[in-house]
């Protein structure tokens, strides 16, 4: 049944906003600013392109209090991150689909930050700084970027240098410690030389509280660097280069029991084992009881060309060439118990090199084209090494498996296991786009795109304590090979019935190629045939319209799209790791809504609104429930795949007079009951049941824009929310599981509790 309380406040201001016009005099209108895109490569009004986007300029950002990607995805359609006990496996999601970054998945939704990829999600979801505009484009995108994508990608642009000599101070300050820092300095340092240089910083204490440790967790620490040289060697050519730096570091998300699937018996075995259970009075008070000792670390850095000629007749050859280095290291339990069970730590490395060049045809043709070829290199390292805490083998191992006890206190307590998987990519692609002017009405678009992968891979896994033997297998697969090259399709049509009135339709297909299994299966051994999964394919269509409505007021844009998903790469666990399948045919389909709407000179509202079906077409050998078996999931709904999604927000600002400015502005995004489980396997444990977040601000400015102070509140209902549940692990020594039921004790990344932020800037 299709829930409507939700929509109110969103749709209500879509249907005031195109019926209850007449009672706004026509003076009181304000024609909003126009959005400016890249998605086609060519600068465009968002009104032009005839895709689904959702597009955001970087003031909006800015002064919506809006630090990183998960805030941009609480308001946009059918956009999600989903976070979990490790920042490195996080998912940028798109229409539902989107792999964990924690393996070696190709990611689904690919991430573009001023024309160069980044191909891991911990990479990208630090902080945001000097951002020129976010775009958010749905459905496959292969015919005009240089990675081929099967969801869609993100298009983000930073601010470039320019002429004017300009800078920017931020000051900000919140509870839980925090404290903001940034700058940006831009001007010119000879007649042909400009440069931009943007940092800023971020530090703030824990949001949860340990009382088995008696201390605080979840503390965070971030740094970003960028700086930007553009040479203007001639009027038809110049370079830009761009070096940037990142740090994140991080004490850990630290996932509460969900007391919802507690069991008499897991606390009484936590109890007759350990002395203790980790059960807590309220799964979402940020407040834990088990060890705790997880750290994170994240480092990335970036040096880019980007070297633009015009040609005498208007066409332009563009060259971007990017080196690009990223390296975490997360160190957790992964028992999550009363006493030190399991504890390691995985290293992820990635280095990447990637060159794409760019033949453009002059605009504004009969034809307008744009050819591409791209080459990509990367080298990824994933290295995992686990040690026994005091108290594995002695109670654990001597109460569940005793016979191992002598043998388990004799051999090494540390490094008793280690998995090193070592994989090379190779990827080359040559694409292209043309529309066909028709009339000043009819456009006609078609593109066309083949790529070929090839990866080359070693896993090697090896346990020196012989007890160590439960958690994974001796295996050694070497030179895994993988050569895969597909051809996929862009075409769409578009009418404007009027000037600001255009319809249009589109059909795309999108791959990502197969790979390789990166993480152990617990004591069995996979091989080399199922170590390997196929490749995934999309195919997608869309009908839509974008408009402006009241003479400028306001924009309303919809799209209507299904997305057909075959040999879709998940995961399933197994209740010690993750193994990737591939999970037969899979249908997204839905609507999505952007509204923007300046009644007045003072009000701005923003509203968006998403509804998606999701539905298994095939997919039997699905992984098991906790209690075992595989499943047959056709007909079910895939995770991370809410009916509804909708925001709205809206800002009101008012001049004090005196050449100052008051504002006021607040945000309602709602998410409708939605399973969030780490595992393909659909476990109704891990539902999250529909929750609203409400954040709000107030300020004052200068009218000149010189200065200006925000004080922000974010989630001021304090909604407790799951953003991933997972299943407890080593659930067998702790009895967490109930085989008859299906059923098992699972745990929750919970989401931020209310903070507010007092922020300051300057500009001169």
């Amino acid at each position: 049944m299709i829930k409507i309380k939700p929509l109110v406040s969103a749709l209500a201001l879509a249907t005031y906003a195109t019926y209850g016009a007449g009672a706004i005099a026509q003076d009181d209108l304000l024609f909003l600013e126009e959005v400016v895109v890249t998605a086609q490569k060519r600068a465009k009004s968002i009104q032009e392109v005839p895709i689904s986007i959702t597009a955001f300029s970087g003031d909006f950002l800015e002064k919506s209090g809006i630090k990183d990607m998960a805030d941009v995805a609480a308001i946009t359609p059918n956009f999600n991150i989903a976070s979990t006990a490790e920042p490195a496996s996080n998912r940028i999601q798109i229409r539902g689909i989107g792999a964990a970054g924690n393996n070696a998945i190709e990611p689904s939704v690919g991430v573009f930050i001023d024309g160069v990829y980044y191909p891991r999600p911990g990479a990208v979801l630090g902080m945001l700084m000097d951002v020129n505009s976010f775009e958010v484009l749905r459905g496959p995108q292969g015919t005009l970027f240089g990675r081929n994508t099967v969801a869609g990608a993100l298009n983000v642009t930073t601010r470039n240098p320019s002429e004017e000599s300009e800078g920017k101070i931020e000051l900000g300050y919140g509870d839980y410690g925090l404290y903001e820092l940034g700058a940006s300095f831009n001007g010119s340092i000879t007649d042909s030389v400009n440069g931009r240089l943007a940092i800023k910083s971020s530090s703030r204490d824990g949001y949860g509280y340990n009382t088995l440790q008696e201390e605080e967790y979840g503390e965070k620490e971030e740094l970003l660097v960028r700086g930007k040289l553009s040479f203007d060697i001639n009027e038809q050519f110049s370079v830009l280069v761009t070096a940037d730096y990142g740090e994140i570091d991080s004490g850990g998300v630290g996932p509460a029991v969900l007391n919802s699937t507690v069991t008499p018996e897991f606390v009484a075995a936590n109890l007759a084992v350990y002395g203790d259970s980790p059960v807590t009075e309220d799964s979402y008070d940020w407040n834990i009881h088990n060890v705790n000792d997880d750290h994170y670390s994240d480092e990335q850095q970036g040096l880019s060309f980007d070297a633009n000629y015009e040609f005498d007749n208007g066409m332009t050859l563009r060259s971007v060439t990017a080196l690009r280095e990223w390296e975490a290291d997360n160190t957790r339990q992964d028992s999550m118990a009363v006493v030190s069970l399991i504890a390691g730590d995985t290293h992820y490395k990635t280095d990447t090199l990637s060159q794409e060049f760019h033949l453009m045809s002059a605009g504004d043709e009969t034809v307008d084209w744009m050819a591409g070829l791209f080459y990509y290199e990367e080298e990824y390292d994933i290295y995992t090494s686990r040690d026994f805490g005091e108290g594995f083998c002695d109670p654990t191992i001597a109460t569940s498996a005793s016979f191992l006890l002598a043998s388990c206190q004799a051999g090494v307590q540390e490094g008793v296991l280690d998995i090193d998987f070592q994989q090379e990519l190779e990827s080359i692609a040559v694409f292209g786009q043309a529309t066909w002017n028709i009339t000043d009405a009819w456009d006609t678009t078609a593109g066309l795109r083949w790529t070929k992968d090839q990866k080359q891979a070693d896993y090697v896994a090896g346990y020196y304590n012989p007890a160590a033997f439960i958690l994974h297998a001796n295996e050694s697969v070497l030179g895994m090979e993988l050569e895969e090259s597909q051809v996929t399709w862009f075409a769409n049509v578009n009418y404007r019935i009027t000037e600001d009135l255009m319809l249009f339709a589109t059909a795309s297909t999108g791959y990502k190629s197969g790979g390789f299994n990166s993480q152990s299966s617990g004591p069995a051994v996979l091989g080399l045939e199922r170590r390997t999964f196929d490749a995934e394919t999309t195919t997608n269509y869309e009908l839509g319209l974008k408009s402006t409505l009241l003479d400028g007021a306001m924009t309303a844009n919809a799209t209507l799209f299904r997305m057909d998903i075959d040999d879709f790469q998940d995961r399933a666990f197994d209740g010690l790791s993750f193994i990737v399948v591939n999970a037969g045919k899979l249908r997204q389909q839905g609507v999505e809504v952007d509204i923007n709407w300046a009644p007045i000179e003072q009000l701005r509202m923003v509203a968006g609104i998403g509804f998606m079906d999701s539905e298994y077409l095939e997919f039997d050998g699905a992984p098991a429930l906790p209690g075992g078996g595989v499943q047959d999931l056709a007909g079910e709904r895939r995770t991370y795949s809410p009916e509804w999604m909708t925001s709205l927000s809206a800002d009101w600002t008012q001049s004090f007079g005196n050449d100052m400015v008051w504002f006021v502005g607040g945000s309602y995004s709602w998410t409708d009951d939605q399973n969030v489980g780490s595992s393909s396997n659909n476990n109704p444990q891990s539902m999250q049941d529909a929750y609203a977040v409400v954040n709000a601000r107030l300020g004052i400015a200068a009218e000149s824009g010189d200065w200006d102070v925000t004080l922000f509140g974010n989630n001021l209902t304090e909604e407790g929310t799951c953003q991933t549940i997972f299943d407890q692990a080593f659930g067998g020594a702790q009895q967490s599981i109930d085989a008859a039921n299906n059923t098992s004790v699972m745990r929750c990344a919970v989401s931020a509790p209310a903070t507010w932020t007092l922020k300051g800037n300057y500009h001169f």
